[in-house]
């Protein structure tokens, strides 16, 4: 079992081989800052799928009546600056605010995907919400 930036998923059935992880480091007499908080998966692919997608239907319905052609990253960009929540992320030492939707859990996801469609039923855009797509079964079918 190893440590990495997103943490060890606590459970019961491997608490002890983490108290033997954590016992070596005890050693050296130094102080640590343990955080326990849930658990929360990241996004999920049927999340970022179901993005990519709205990424597309939105391009194409704003280039049809523009001459401004965007494309599917320009407007990952735009609405990712309007709606996707800033995150610390610490580079040697500097920490940032970033906005990336890679580092959005499933139901941070869920939110920033129900603000684009929000956004996009105010300005007439629609998109395709797949039946067997994982916020269709969570019940975000329509605005």
């Amino acid at each position: 079992m190893s440590m990495n930036k997103d943490g060890i998923r606590l459970h019961k059935s491997n608490f002890s081989a983490i108290g033997q992880q954590i016992q070596p480091m005890l050693e050296s007499g130094d102080c640590y800052r343990l955080i326990i908080k849930p658990w929360k998966d990241k996004r999920s692919l049927s999340q970022n799928a179901l993005l990519w997608m709205w990424n597309g239907d939105v391009a194409s319905a704003i280039n049809h009546h523009s001459e401004n052609k965007l494309t599917e990253e320009d407007l990952h960009e735009f609405l990712k600056d309007m709606f996707c929540p800033a995150k610390p992320v610490t580079v040697l030492g500097e920490t940032k605010m970033v906005k990336s939707t890679k580092l959005l859990d499933t139901e941070e996801m869920t939110f920033y995907l129900r603000r684009i469609e929000v956004w996009c039923a105010e300005r007439g855009i629609k998109l395709r919400i797949p039946a067997n797509s994982e916020y269709h079964s969570k019940g975000h079918d329509h605005v």
